[in-house]
Order: C-alpha cells, then sequence, then structure tokens
C-alpha cells in the first residue's frame, strides 16, 4: 500500500500526525495565540494535503478542509468565533455523510444487519438526548448545534452501512461522537471551574485525532488505493 499511495501521502500525513501530536502534548493548555491555533490547524491541512496527493474525491477534500478551518476557529476561546467553526465542521460532517452514502452497502451485503440498525437507534437516542439535556444552556447557539448534531448523527449512521472493509471509518466516528459530546458538554453544561475540565480537554483532542485518522484510513480501504 505504501507504494501505491505514494512518498507525498506518507510524507505529509506524517507531517500532520506529528502536528497532532505536538500539540496536544505541548500546546493543548496553553494561552490562544495564532501559532498556536495554526498548529492545530496543521493536522487536518496536512492531511487534506495528503489526500489530494493521492488525487481523493472532491467530497473527500472538502470534509478534510472544511474540519482544518474548524480547527483553527475553535482554537480561541471566543463566542462570536464559535458559530463559524460549528458551521465549518458541519459542511466536514455533510461531506463524510455523502461520501459514505455513495459507497454503502445495500441488501444482504448489510449482514448482521440487526447489529448496524441497533447501533443506528443507539447513536439517535444518545443524540436525542444529549440535545435535551444541553437544550436549557444552548441559548442562541442553539441555531448551529441543533443542525449540526442531526448532520453528525445521519453521517455516523451513513457510516454503519459501509461494507466491512470501511470498519476504520466505521470505528473512526464512533471517536468523532465521543469527541462531540464530551465537547458539548465543556462548552454548554461544565462550570468554567469544573475539576472535570481537567481531562475533558485532552479527551475531545486525542478522540478527535483518532477519528479523523481512522475515517483516513477508511477512506483509503474504501477507495481501494
Amino acid at each position: 500500500m505504501a507504494g501505491e499511495l505514494g512518498a507525498p501521502f506518507w510524507a505529509l500525513g506524517g507531517l500532520g500526525a506529528a502536528a497532532a501530536a505536538i500539540y496536544g502534548l505541548f500546546y493543548l493548555r496553553r494561552r490562544e495565540t495564532l501559532p498556536r491555533a495554526a498548529l492545530k490547524a496543521l493536522f487536518m491541512v496536512a492531511l487534506t494535503a495528503a489526500f489530494q496527493s493521492i488525487g481523493a474525491p472532491w467530497i473527500v477534500l472538502l470534509a478534510l478542509s472544511a474540519a482544518a478551518v474548524g480547527d483553527f476557529m475553535l482554537a480561541f476561546d471566543n463566542k462570536a468565533i464559535l458559530p463559524l467553526g460549528v458551521l465549518a465542521f458541519l459542511i466536514c460532517q455533510l461531506a463524510y455523510l455523502f461520501f459514505f452514502w455513495t459507497h454503502r452497502e445495500t441488501g444482504a451485503a448489510l449482514e448482521p444487519a440487526v447489529l448496524r440498525y441497533g447501533a443506528m437507534a443507539l447513536i439517535l437516542a444518545t443524540a436525542i438526548g444529549f440535545l435535551v439535556w444541553m437544550g436549557p444552556k444552548l441559548g442562541p447557539m442553539a441555531a448551529a448545534v441543533i443542525p449540526y448534531s442531526i448532520a453528525i448523527s445521519a453521517m455516523a449512521c451513513a457510516a454503519l452501512l459501509l461494507p466491512w472493509r470501511g470498519w476504520p471509518a466505521m470505528l473512526g466516528v464512533a471517536s468523532f461522537l465521543t469527541s462531540d459530546f464530551v465537547l458539548s458538554a465543556e462548552l454548554f453544561r461544565l462550570a468554567p471551574n469544573a475539576p472535570a475540565r481537567r481531562i475533558t480537554a485532552p479527551i475531545v483532542w486525542w478522540t478527535y485525532v483518532a477519528a479523523q485518522l481512522l475515517i483516513a484510513w477508511g477512506v483509503v480501504r474504501l477507495l481501494g488505493l
């Protein structure tokens, strides 16, 4: 596979992974600066470039680049920027949704269907529960959070319809949901001085990194590269 993907893919992917690790280990709790935000975004910028180097479909490049924009915007604790960050990730989720839906299995190939549909029901129930729990705290952000919740839930359900060779993407989606649920609790439910905040930021970041890398691996397998 290394020969098929080419050296630029692996070099750019390695750069992205290194940026993610450096940010998570050394910059996660540092004060907000433009260089810090750029380092955070470099993870997905490099991953986007890696997939561009192998001629990935435009919808995949859109998902990855939208995530890079979202990472940059959400690197700042600014309520004015927050909706723009959510919008960027909404585009990311819709792009992933389109890709997964166009690569889904149908009919007997979905077996064991009961497990897939059961997981979908669990995702939808959890998303609804979180929206009910967060609802009183959302305020004007409800206009962004509710559509985003619908989009990521739909994307996750679409991933569960993928052929089994796309299993890394399925795991990635589960990690993405975990990251976003914890981030939502941090943004809208936890008090500024809550002890839980000591662990929420690392959980959000590392589950997000795992999610994007697993989804990327799944995309490579689905494209047969």
